[in-house]
């Protein structure tokens, strides 16, 4: 499956993402996100519990954030969904268009982990 990048992408820019366990207990991450089509995409790692957790419960919040973790604007419901391979290599393609020099040289160092990560869409709630 071929994929061509988008003629425009959102703002890069980070994101606050809140997964839940099964308990309804939550857990906060900071990811780079880029928008495209209206929805945001996030690539993490394949094996990670922040996956796991958006594979069971979809249910998400998402805010902006700076390079700290730390949310600068209002939490938003958010539907997240891990994505199958192919969609992977063209997030990363995505969010190096998005982020430039900084999110390729991040990548020459997670060079050989490209198979060990999935990409996510995130989709705000219509109730938000």
């Amino acid at each position: 499956m071929s994929h061509k990048p988008p003629a425009r992408l959102g703002p890069g820019r980070y994101i606050a993402l809140t997964s839940f366990d099964a308990t309804g207990k939550s857990f906060t991450s900071r990811v780079w996100a880029t928008q495209v089509g209206g929805l945001e995409y996030v690539v993490a790692d394949l094996h990670s519990a922040k996956v796991d957790r958006i594979r069971k419960d979809s249910r998400v919040q998402i805010a902006a954030c700076n390079h700290d973790g730390a949310p600068s604007e209002v939490v938003q419901d958010a539907r997240a969904r891990v994505l199958g391979p192919e969609f992977t290599r063209v997030t990363i393609s995505w969010l190096q268009l998005t982020y430039g020099w900084l999110f390729r040289t991040l990548m020459k160092v997670e060079r050989g982990k490209v198979d060990k990560k999935v990409a996510i869409a995130i989709k705000l709630s219509s109730n938000s």
